[in-house]
């Protein structure tokens, strides 16, 4: 156990329902006013026109492709606005044109429609007719049809805005349109899977129906499928690229080290490429848990990827520690196979279906993905479908799923070298984000994070360049503790125009971020600027290989995840993730050379997230700091305090104290909607020490610790905000932030939501309980370089909250005030 290990609040909040929600602000000078409309132009004229033109045309030639005999045809409308689709649109348009919307994306101003009402969808034709041959000058605002003015784009959802990226001709994931309660939907659905039976092709799906797997297809299936069922949204490959290790240059004979095997080690799932049995370092941490969807073999690895990802889990940071003879074991291994060969097809239904079973069966809370899906994500696109299962199961489960943001692939970026098009001083880092102009034959959206690691409730990881050596390793990223040149970023990004419109200035939020944390995972090449790993004995490069990518730097999380579990198994997954990125730093200081500008610091966080977990602070504290977890679960509309209290030293000396908090909570995603997928807003706040009935009903403007530090996350603007479910702050206090007489303060936490959204998504934020993890560190700093520190924070502290070691309650228990 460590000497100074995190301990956990457990003493009860104070509790009330309802709170002040005006910010201490005029609610109403808040309101961003939308400029009054000016009389439609001519040329927007002649485009609506057109634009129906076109769609009559569409539906037509949509019905003339159709090769099979399908009992029904259901025409799907996406219609582009230049406006936020809320509430008052949606019943307009339900009302008026008999248009459901089904999908809405981009900060819901684009949005799918079925068509409910043919007769009333008549009207839009007519109106559209209208708009478009309005008298010049003439007002279009007093019309009955001034709305549709508000349309950027329409058209019909024909069989080209249904492909996704199809490298594959034999396995696909497809999803559904979400519209198979009707009847004609239904009918479709029969034929779909009547037509696969008939040709051989199976099919598996998730409960609900809407994401399909499918496996042994042929060539054209894709192009029969899109161009004859209307309930299929979208058909992509299933074939997940995976990196081979290289040769390394200089042979060895053994791997040259031994393992060390403590007892009560968690296991960890392996979802990759198998794991060689025969690999000596892992033989006895390798479990009889094995799942293959291959028809191979779960131990076998004939890519050499899963082996190289098991050994990083295995031994962490420890494996490239050359001095030590013998490495302690941070975990055992379980292995799920769901691809034999690089480049094979990945079946995400089973995958899910089997991390549920895995959890339920041996309660293994841990599941390493250093895999992703093809193509990357399209700036502010919608949460894949693939996203959405594994979000829903690290709700319903108690997991932490770590997964890989992607690589930008080796074979591009030989590509771009050779050809002389890629500077790669002068592109980096406008590599990653640069539109006016974009480099020659590069397109940077192509650097976006890869699905499902945009999913909200798991941990995505990116990597740095470094690979752990200290000799120059002639990479391509100028400096080790930089993003490398392969890893991917964020894809939001709230700068950018949608349908020629900018966002509203509440869209935009700080904690909305993809990679949640970054490590090292090697450079590109050159061989020996990638990482080594450890390889089977039969392979060309055997006992030691290389290899760089995001896959190397997320199982060197993942190993972090295990040792914290490992030493504080009563904490919940949540928990384990808000400590990671509560100890997480910029890896490259405050201000790194090469993102020095303001759009370069916003590229440098949406590349690196919270930053890389401190190894010497993740796992313990020391005398002068500690870290404490809450664990709780607060209802809609609630209000909680919880006391924190300070030595009263604080309130004289000179030193400063670091405050470093991070919220992490779960949450049940709604599918097809972008603006309420996280439906439920907590957030928490450090206030002077005041009553609850106070500090949830007055100005708290007043009662604010530190100036500029109010509530970690912002709710106004509610209906149009996106939510983040993780959220961090950092900063100094001194002792003149305290009341003169008091060194406590109040910790104090609030949640709230959506409204707009389904019945029985308001019925559930409504009547449950939601559990959260908030993790507190406070760290004592010198004033100056000679400044003397106490060397009793951490006791002190311990004492005056009653704080309880987490090693001391057995995993699974509750403690007073938890959950």
């Amino acid at each position: 156990m460590p000497e100074y290990p995190h301990l956990l609040y457990s003493k009860s909040p104070e509790k009330t329902n309802g709170f002040k929600r005006t910010r201490g602000r005029d609610p109403d000078k808040e309101k961003e006013k939308p400029e009054p409309a000016p009389p439609i132009s001519e040329e927007k004229k002649r485009f609506l026109a057109a634009k129906l033109n076109a769609y009559a045309s569409a539906v037509a030639e949509r019905v003339r492709k159709k090769t099979l005999k399908i009992p029904t045809h259901i025409d799907l409308i996406q219609i582009d606005f230049y406006a936020t689709f809320d509430n008052k649109l949606e019943n307009h348009f339900y009302q008026t044109y008999g248009l459901y919307p089904i999908e809405l994306s981009h900060f819901n101003k684009n949005v799918l429609f079925s068509i409910v009402d043919k007769k009333l969808f008549k009207n839009f034709f007519t109106g559209i007719d209208a708009i478009s041959n309005l008298q010049k000058g003439k007002d279009h605002r007093k019309e009955s049809y001034s709305k549709l003015a508000l349309i950027s784009d329409f058209f019909l959802l024909d069989d080209t805005h249904r492909k996704g990226v199809l490298s594959g001709q034999e396995s696909y994931i497809i999803t559904l349109c979400d519209i198979l309660e009707y009847s004609e939907a239904k009918a479709q659905w029969k034929v779909l899977r009547e037509y696969l039976n008939t040709k051989g092709v199976e099919l598996s799906s998730t409960q609900e129906a809407n994401l399909l797997f499918l496996k042994n297809g042929f060539s054209g299936l894709d192009k029969i499928l899109v161009e004859n069922f209307d309930i299929i949204r979208l058909i992509t490959s299933a074939r997940v690229p995976v990196i081979k290790p290289g040769t390394v240059a200089t042979p060895v004979r053994s791997y040259g080290f031994n393992v060390s095997v403590e007892e009560d080690l968690p296991i960890v799932c392996v979802v990759d490429t198998g794991i060689q049995a025969q690999v000596e370092p892992l033989k006895e941490l390798i479990t009889d848990i094995a799942i293959d969807h291959t028809g191979t073999a779960a131990r076998w690895d004939e890519v050499g990827h899963g082996t190289a990802v098991a050994g990083l889990i295995a031994f962490g940071t420890d494996f490239y520690n050359y001095s030590l003879g013998e490495i302690p074991a941070k975990a055992r291994l379980a292995v799920l196979k769901v691809i034999h060969e690089q480049n094979d097809d990945l079946n995400i239904v089973a995958l899910i279906r089997d991390i549920r079973e895995l959890y339920l069966s041996y309660d293994i809370r841990i599941f390493n993905i250093s895999l992703n899906l093809p193509g990357s994500k399209p700036y502010n696109g919608a949460i894949g479908k693939f996203a959405f299962e594994l979000d829903k199961l690290a709700y319903e489960l108690d997991i932490l799923i770590i997964n890989s943001v992607g690589n930008y692939l080796i074979d591009d970026f030989e590509y771009f070298v050779s050809e002389g098009t890629l500077d790669l001083n002068a592109h980096y880092p406008s590599f990653f984000y640069q539109t006016t102009p974009e480099i020659e034959g590069h397109s940077c959206d192509l650097t976006n994070l890869q699905e499902p690691s945009e999913s909200m409730n798991i941990l995505s990881v990116g990597a740095l360049a470094g690979n752990f050596e200290k000799a120059i390793t002639d990479g391509i990223t100028p400096a080790k503790e930089y993003p490398a040149f392969y890893s991917r970023k964020s894809h939001w990004d709230t700068s950018a125009l949608i349908n020629n419109a900018k966002l509203k200035g509440n869209q935009r939020n700080k904690h909305l971020n993809k990679p949640d944390l970054v490590f090292e995972g090697g450079d590109y090449l050159s061989l020996e600027a990638g990482m080594e790993v450890l390889s089977s004995p039969q392979n060309p490069s055997p006992y030691f290989a290389r290899l760089a990518g995001t896959s190397l730097a997320t199982p060197l999380i993942t190993s972090m995840v295990a040792q914290l579990v490992k030493e504080y198994p009563a904490l919940k997954m949540t928990s384990i993730k808000a400590l990671l990125i509560n100890s997480a730093e910029s890896p490259a200081g405050k201000n790194p050379q090469d993102f020095n500008s303001a759009d370069t610091k916003k590229l440098f966080r949406k590349l690196t997230g919270h930053g890389r977990p401190n190894p010497d602070r993740f796992m313990e504290s020391n005398e002068n700091a500690i870290t404490f977890v809450i664990e709780d679960s607060i209802n809609f509309d609630g209000f909680y305090s919880f006391d924190l209290r300070f030595p009263d030293w604080v309130l004289s000396t000179k030193n400063k104290i670091e405050l470093t908090a991070t919220l992490v909570y779960n949450f049940l995603p709604i599918p097809n909607n972008h603006l309420a997928y996280l439906p439920l807003h907590i957030s928490f706040g450090i206030f002077k020490p005041r009553k609850i009935s106070i500090l949830s009903q007055d100005e708290l403007k007043n009662y604010i610790l530190k100036k500029g530090e109010s509530w970690s996350e912002d709710h106004f603007g509610v209906e149009d905000r996106v939510f983040s479910n993780v959220q961090k702050v950092c900063y100094s206090i001194s002792s003149h932030h305290f009341d003169a007489d008091n060194s406590s303060v109040a910790i104090a936490m609030r949640c709230y939501g959506k409204s707009t959204i389904p019945q029985t998504d308001f019925r559930h934020l409504r009547e449950s309980e939601h559990p959260f993890s908030l993790v507190i560190g406070l760290r004592e700093i010198p004033r100056t370089k000679n400044s003397k520190l106490s060397g009793s924070l951490y006791n002190d502290i311990e004492a005056l909250n009653e704080l309880q070691a987490i090693a001391d309650l057995e995993a699974g228990s509750s403690v007073e005030g938890g959950i």
